[in-house]
Parts: C-alpha cells; structure tokens; sequence
C-alpha cells in the first residue's frame, strides 16, 4: 500500500486525544498551533481559558560579562588553582542577575470566555488528523458546541460556538499579573524591573486589542473580534510583532477584519488541507497501541511546531504558560534539548522540518565566530548552552556554557539532513561551512600530551558536576566522539565536494592522533579522564559516540564489547538520576546496540511516567512511580521528540551505509509494518513484519545512490524493479546490495516465499475502544 492511500482520517481517529473532564490547569490542556503562534485550551468553562503564545515573543537584552575575566586563559588558571567561588562569580552570578534582564521567551496574554450562566458537562477532543479541538459545554438549559484551531497558515486562532439559543459570552483578555501555574509568582513582576509598562488595550469598532511595547523596541499585538452568528458566536484572535509588520496593530486589526469576512468554514478548509497534505510523508503501525498513539501525537507536535520560514523548537514550543516566567527561560538549550526535538524529522521523512534549524543558527555563524575570537583568542566557533534566536547569551552553570561541544553537536544536524536528503547545495553552502568552524575550535583547543596524543585540556560532560568544581574534567568522552565525527564527516564531505581546503590535513592528523576513548574493563566507557560514571546521571554525553554520532559502531567486534560492558554499567548505577528526556535517549542507544528488549523497556518507562495525560512531557516523576528520584514536573517538548525517534530506531536504522529493517524490535512484537520512512542515502523504505518474518521491502531513491539492506531473509532474495517489466534480480549474501536510479522503486522478498498482491496492501490497524485514544485527560486514568 502506497502510503498516499491510506485513509489517515480513519487511521488517526482511534489515536485522537479526549477530555472526559476540563483541563483545570494549564499543563493538561489542548495544545494547537502552527510553528508560528499557538495555543492552549484549557479551564472547565468558568471561564474557558486560552493560553496564547508565539515564538518570536522575546525580551533579548543580554547581560555582558566582564572581558578582564570572561576569557579562556582567566578561566584555566581560576580551575588549576581550584578558585571556583571565582568562577561561580565571574562566569555566571555576576552576568546573571535576576532583577537586571537577560534573554527570555515571553509569556503573552491569556484568553478567557466567560458565559452568562454556570459551565458544566465540559467534553472535548483533539483530532490530530484536522489538528482541531471540538467539544461542548452545558451551559444553563443550552448544549454549546464548539470547534477550535490554530490556522495552518496565518497567525490566526479561531473558536466557533454554536447553540440553538445564540449564548451571552464576554471575552477578555488578561494581563500577565494572573499566572496559569499555581503558586508561581506573577510575570509581570520580573518585567517591571526590567523597565516593562502595562499594555495598552484598545478597541477599534468590534476588534478589541492589546500592545505591548518591548523596551529594547519591536512590540506584539493580540487583536481580536467576537462575531454573533445566527447559531452562536466566532471568536477570531490574531497574534502579530515587529517582525511581522512594521505596523503590527494595524495589520493585527486588518487580520481579524479579513478572517471575520472570510468566515469559519472557509478559513477552516484551507486549514484543514494543509494538515491533510502533511500527514502523508510516512506512515507506520506496531502492536502497542499506547507507543504508536504517542508517535502520532509526536508527529502532530511536530507539524504544530515547525514551518520552513519560522523559528526552531524552543523548549516549551508553542505552548508557554502564561502569566509566568517560562522555565530555563524557554530558549535553545544546545547541550541536548534542541538536538532530541529534530531527532525524528529524519526516518520520518520530515525534513522539511528542520529547515528554521538550519537557517536560524546558521545565521548566529557569524555571532560564534566573533564569540570564539573574543573568549579563546582563536578562531573558530563557540555558541554557548543557553541561547536566544540570534544566539544571544544566557548564562548558567560555567561549565555547561564553556563546553565547546554545545555547537558541535548542534553541526551535527547538519550533517544528518545531508546523509538523508543528498542535498549537494546543502552540505556546501550550509553543513561544510557550519560543521569547519566548530571543528576549527576543537584543533586550536587539543593540546599534545606526553604521549605524543592530542588531548582536550579543559571541558565539560554536560550537566555532570552540576555547576560544581567536579564539572571541570579533561577528554571527556563526547568532546572525542564529537571530534572523531566531525573530522571524519568533513573529510567524507571535503572528498564529495572536491575541495582543495588546507585544514584537511589538519583534520587528517587530529583522526590520527587523537586520545582514545577513556575507558575500563569493568565501566567501559568514562564519563571523562579519571572520571567513572560514579553515580546515576541523565545525561548520556559519553555515550553520543552510540547515539546519535554513530562513530562507535556495534558491527565492529571490538566497539562492541566496549558498548555492551558501556551499557551494563549504566544499568548497574539506575534511573535514579534520570529525568524524563534520559528514557527516550536510552531507548535509542539500546537499539542501536541491539538491546531491543531495553529499547522497549525505556519506552514504556517514558510513557507511563514522565507525561502528563495529554501526552506533554514533565521532566520529572510527581505521581511517584519510581524510576526517577525528580518529582518537579516543568513541561519541555525535547524527550516527546526523542520518543518518537526511538520508536522509529526500533523499526528502521541505516547509519554506515547500510539498511537495516526491524532491528530492535523487542520480543513480544512480532507483527509490524511502515510506509516510507526515510533511510541515510535519500531513501524511502517500506516493510512488512508478519509472524516474526519480514514478509517485503520496498524502496525508493530519491538520489540515486547505491543502495545495501541486511538481508533480513539470510537466504537468496530477489529483486524486482516496480517501474518498469523484466525479470527479477537474484540477490545473495548477508548484505543486499544494487544501484539505483532517482524516482525508480524497487521491490525485494525472500526468493522461497515471494509476497502475494494482498500483502501488499496490508489493512490497517484500528483498535477497540480500551486499546485506543490513550491520551486526553479521563475521569478514570488509563495509566
């Protein structure tokens, strides 16, 4: 079955999201959005609250260190002579103020319908395959009906209420003095100290508005209209800044007028067609039911929060509370939560996705480099961990934001888009300018040791050591993995460009000279030099050479070991430390290792501890389920992200060349089947899984690569060429390999047991009622 076949409207409707109860706080309510602006549902209907958001709602002014001491020399002496109050002061305290401003996402204004008389009977649900919200309201002797969505394609909301008597409804907007999270203290008391005023409210014959001027300049606006109808109400809200319109109130109010003209069912059919044009790109089903109902509603998070042309995922997306202060400031944190929100835009074959990645930070380039000179004395890049949307600074534990691995790994992406889209233009204009100068830093860093080896002197295992002085280690394990990536990938992308640059050499030599892993017999691999994984922590730095860099590679005898014995001991220190991001994270590891069973395990650890019950994630255990000994629960979007790559992994892997289909499922799965996932090389594979045995394998070039599958039948396969009559390829060996030409398809089975027509379209699917809808909030909890 060609996945543009699948009926996804049926398909996505048993995974589609329920309220049986309101959403009475913000974190459990109805996420929509549109990689633009977004919005939460939420509130039982006394009032119905909507909480706004959008990405480019920033307060940007940075705080500046102090150059006498903010720089790479002070900073080696300061942690030789163990001066680490200094470093405390100098390199955080002093340039963290929180009464002075510094770079934050900004929480916006909250919307709030309140009706005439007494909410009850509140019922809703989210359909991802329309990414619309519907429900009702009893609302006195009157059953209103109402239909909610963030548009597709404009800063748009709309919310349509409908009932046979048309109902009395008043619609506000709040200030930010009303915070959605309890017991948290009021936005609006950070932003008066850093020199914010009230907004200004105003009314331009229906449209009621809201501005607010941001003190750096640039503002945002929130306009809207309540509409009567003949059965109800509409309320149109749009969201618009500085960047936007050099005007954004006039054009907010013209928005409103336009959508008001246009009206409900218009607006939503071109919505509704670009989610059903989204949907598409790949498809896939398993037998858990609750782990393929959170893939779909990770993919429908996805679409909510990219578009090509706008700003990349921030830690909390879309959907930041209001009225207080979003968590670790809501920004780009590039030591892990970045790089897990795009891990699945890959196999998903969603790369358009990344795009606002790649273009936002490749932008910031030039801000890393001037960055870079300034602190080291060197050239090269160096980003920092916590950064707003032009790279500017957010300063927090020292090590974390000296480690220079922050925008190595972030090269990483790069890297990955040109592995799956053979993008030539890409990787030379984008990824190879990128990827040299992180890489530039690491050769001017690496210092020769006594044994004639090139060593990292001074760095960071992120978020090991907290912002203590034990933060402070040499050769850390991900700082020599990410060197071994990035000198290998700009050497293979030097060769494909035919390039004449003179830093090959100097990466040629770094490959050859570089430290080994630090490593045991017993531990496998170390945290850093001298520094065993002691205790449990949640963040896997000194196993990224696994996951995702893949330069330890599980195929390789000797790697293996050294992964297995990696693995064993991270088993043997617990979850204990872990927070929610860490179980995906490990679920991807442990099925690149070939632990499918483990893979698995994390999973469903994941999913039954460390979300809220409308899927979003937590971070941490507060219902006390007992893998984690975090029980704070601030909602990040990366470890959702991750999970669904994960899954992905357990279905599909193809790094070193070679595609490997159904490699880590766990025991207790033995049927399985996807439709276009994407594969390195620019293929798009589909397969079958019945009974344990892989009944197909359907390929795509995009490229026009040479294509190598493990041969997953162990005996003679044939190969059939879909596009055009002939006779079908004998094929043999462990490895199936052939050539390929763009656009072509192709067809491989097990030469004893050719697949007849029916399995090739295998049925999809559809779940009984206590198998199905998993997430939402329920009278009665499901887990």
């Amino acid at each position: 079955m060609a996945v543009e076949e699948i009926d996804f409207g049926s398909f996505l409707a048993q995974h589609d999201l329920l309220w049986d109860i309101p959403a009475r706080q913000w974190l459990d309510g109805i996420p929509l959005a549109n990689g633009h602006i977004g919005a939460m549902i939420w509130g039982d209907g006394n009032p119905l609250k909507v909480t706004l958001d959008k990405y480019d709602c920033w307060e940007l002014r940075e705080q500046q260190p102090d150059p006498q001491w903010f720089n790479y020399a002070t900073l080696r002496r300061l942690v030789e002579n163990g001066e680490h109050e200094t470093i405390q002061a100098k390199f955080w305290r002093d340039i963290c103020q929180p009464d002075l401003p510094h770079p934050t996402r900004l929480p916006l204004p909250r919307l709030e319908i309140d009706f005439a008389a007494p909410a009850t009977a509140f019922r809703a649900r989210l359909s991802l395959f329309n990414a619309q919200a519907a429900g009702t309201l009893q609302v006195a002797d009157e059953q209103v009906e109402w239909v909610a969505f963030v548009h597709a394609t404009q800063n748009l909301l709309v919310i349509n209420m409908e009932c046979e008597a048309r109902p009395q409804v008043r619609v506000t907007m709040t200030h930010l003095t009303q915070p959605a999270e309890d017991n948290a203290a009021p936005a609006w008391d950070t932003l008066k100290k850093w020199g914010y005023n009230p907004p200004v409210l105003g009314q331009d014959e229906d449209i009621m508005w809201l501005q607010m001027q941001l003190p750096a300049g640039g503002q945002y606006v929130v306009a809207h209209q309540a509409q009567p109808t003949t059965s109800g109400l509409v309320v149109y809200v749009c969201i618009l800044t500085h960047n936007d319109s050099p005007e954004p109130l006039t054009q907010a109010v013209r928005t409103v007028h336009y959508a008001a003209q246009a009206g409900v069912e218009k607006l939503a059919a071109s919505h509704r067609k670009w989610w059903a044009d989204f949907w598409p790109a790949s498809f896939l089903a398993i037998p858990d039911g609750r782990l393929e109902n959170l893939y779909y509603v990770e993919m429908y998070k996805l679409g909510c929060s990219c578009r090509p042309d706008g700003l990349p995922i921030t830690l909390q997306g879309l959907w930041t509370a209001d009225g207080v202060m979003p968590p670790w400031s809501g920004d780009y944190h590039l030591d892990m939560n970045v790089q897990e929100s795009y891990w699945p835009i890959y196999t998903a074959n969603r790369l358009e996705a990344g795009r606002c990645l790649y273009e936002t930070f490749f932008r910031c380039l030039p801000r890393f480099q001037r960055q870079c000179r300034a602190f080291f004395g060197f050239d090269g890049a160096w980003s920092g961990c916590a950064v707003g949307p032009g790279g500017e600074r957010i300063y927090g534990y020292p090590a974390v934001e000296f480690w220079p691995g922050n925008g190595a790994w972030l090269a990483h992406h790069f890297w990955l888009h040109w592995l799956y889209s053979r993008d030539e233009k890409f990787l030379r204009e984008r990824a190879y300018p990128f990827m040299a100068a992180f890489m530039q830093t690491y050769v001017n860093l690496l210092e020769e040791g006594p044994d004639g080896k090139l060593h990292v002197p001074l760095s960071n295992s992120p978020e090991w050591g907290e912002g203590g002085p034990q933060a402070w280690v040499s050769d850390p394990t991900g700082d020599l993995a990410l060197i071994r990536w990035l000198a290998g990938a700009l050497l293979e992308a030097h060769d494909i460009l035919g390039l004449d640059d003179p830093q090959a050499a100097q990466w040629q030599d770094v490959l050859q000279r570089l430290a080994d892993y630090p490593q045991d017999e017993d531990q496998g691999l170390l945290v850093a030099a001298d520094t065993p994984l002691a205790h449990s922590h949640r963040h896997f730095s000194h196993l990224m050479g696994i996951y995702p860099l893949g330069v330890l590679n599980p195929d390789d005898e000797d790697q293996r070991r050294l992964i297995e014995r990696s693995l064993r001991h991270l088993r043997r220190q617990g979850t204990g430390q872990w927070t929610g991001w860490s179980f995906p994270w490990a679920s991807l590891i442990a099925a690149r290792a070939g632990l499918p069973n483990m893979a698995w395990q994390m999973l469903d650890i994941y999913c039954r501890c460390f979300i809220a019950p409308n899927s979003l994630h937590i971070n941490g255990d507060p219902r006390r389920f007992g893998p984690s000994q975090f029980e704070y629960s601030p909602m990040t979007l990366e470890a959702g992200f991750a999970a669904a790559a994960a899954l992905m992994e357990m279905l599909l892997q193809s790094y070193g060349e070679l595609i490997r289909v159904f490699p880590a499922l766990p025991d207790h799965w033995h049927d399985a089947y996807f439709d276009d996932l994407r594969a390195e090389g620019a293929f798009l594979v589909s397969s079958l899984l019945r009974g344990g045995q892989v009944v197909y394998i359907k390929v795509t070039s995009l490229a026009g690569c040479r294509c190598r599958i493990a041969n997953p039948w162990n005996s003679e396969a044939r190969l059939r060429l879909l596009d055009q009559d002939g006779a079908d390829v004998p094929l043999q060996g462990a490895v199936l390999e052939f050539d390929t030409q763009p656009g072509s398809r192709y067809l491989l089975f097990s030469a004893s047991q050719p697949p007849p027509d029916e399995d090739l379209q295998p049925l999809l699917p559809l779940r009984p009622a206590g198998q199905a809808n998993w997430f939402g909030l329920r009278r009665l909890p499901r887990f």
